[in-house]
């Protein structure tokens, strides 16, 4: 008996970049202060984004992460592949709110990442007195990369600036040294933290000696659990696409021991409908911004202010 022949997979990740267009509205469903639900020009989507100021000297930081509907992080160890037209607006308004952007180098391995502005958005950011270019601030315990891997486009597009924090533990691989140092870009040493990696505090306090106020985080994965474990992530914004992928060894949005609970108010939810383009099916994309609150940080009930 001739097997079944197997069903043509569903254009999802890249498809999805390529083939959905950018919608004139998406649909704001929930708000914590405003009135819902409404629909909301994609102009007006993440648009207005304000964020409170450093806190006990440390620029206020917060995240932007994309996963599955199963909660995977990466598809084919790639997150750039999940989400449509619309996630890729909600990282550039992110970035354009904020001051830095602050990657880890696992991230940048995976990834060839960029962080080129539109000239309306650098003029966005030019007009709430922010630098018109992005910086990105990439964490690495130790510099020992592959030998091509400098000639990315993070590290080589001169239409931003970038930065290394690197961890205080050599070895390095003396040829890697060389080459950075060759491109002209800045490697700050900062103490290791007890999971080998750049201390999360100390990599805030060198972005706030260099004007810092706001930080937003990419990931990866580990690089958000430790910023979490350490107290210092004040606002999570999570994309989650339509689809599940299933992989017994699924990287979560947030890896690793965060020495929880940790609970996530939500501020806003916002969705996206859209057609799939391969089967015809209707599918909804969900933005969500949540307040991350430290339970060991939230006075005791009855107890005066």
């Amino acid at each position: 008996m001739a097997s079944e022949p197997r069903r043509a997979r569903p254009v999802v990740g890249p498809g999805w970049k390529q083939t959905v267009p950018l919608p004139s509205h998406v649909r704001l469903v929930w708000h914590a202060s405003e009135p819902f639900p409404r629909d909301v020009p994609i102009g007006e989507f993440y648009a207005d984004l304000v964020f409170p100021g450093p806190a006990g000297g440390l620029p206020y930081l917060v995240a932007n992460m994309v996963m599955t509907q199963n909660g995977e992080a990466a598809v084919g160890g790639k997150a750039a592949v999940i989400g449509t037209r619309v996630d890729g607006l909600a990282l550039t308004r992110l970035r354009v709110a904020t001051d830095v952007v602050l990657t880890g180098i696992g991230t940048v391995l995976a990834e060839d990442v960029t962080a080129v502005l539109s000239e309306s958005e650098a003029a966005r950011r030019a007009a709430a007195g922010r630098s018109p270019r992005l910086t990105v601030a990439v964490l690495a315990s130790r510099l020992a990369w592959p030998a091509d891997f400098l000639s990315r486009r993070l590290f080589t597009d001169p239409r931003f600036e970038r930065l290394i924090i690197a961890g205080d533990r050599p070895p390095d691989v003396p040829e890697t040294a060389r080459r950075i140092a060759g491109l002209g870009i800045e490697v700050v040493r900062v103490r290791t933290g007890a999971d080998g990696r750049p201390d999360p505090a100390a990599a805030l306090g060198v972005l706030a000696a260099r004007g810092a106020r706001s930080v937003v985080t990419e990931g990866g994965p580990h690089v958000l659990a430790s910023f979490v474990r350490a107290r210092l992530l004040r606002e999570y914004f999570l994309t989650t696409a339509p689809f599940v992928v299933g992989s017994d060894n699924g990287l979560r949005p947030m890896a690793g021991d965060v020495d929880g609970p940790v609970f996530l108010s939500r501020t806003s939810r916002i969705e996206h409908r859209f057609m799939d383009p391969a089967t015809g099916a209707s599918l909804v994309e969900a933005f969500e911004r949540l307040r991350v609150v430290y339970p060991e940080a939230s006075p005791a009930p009855g107890s005066k202010p």
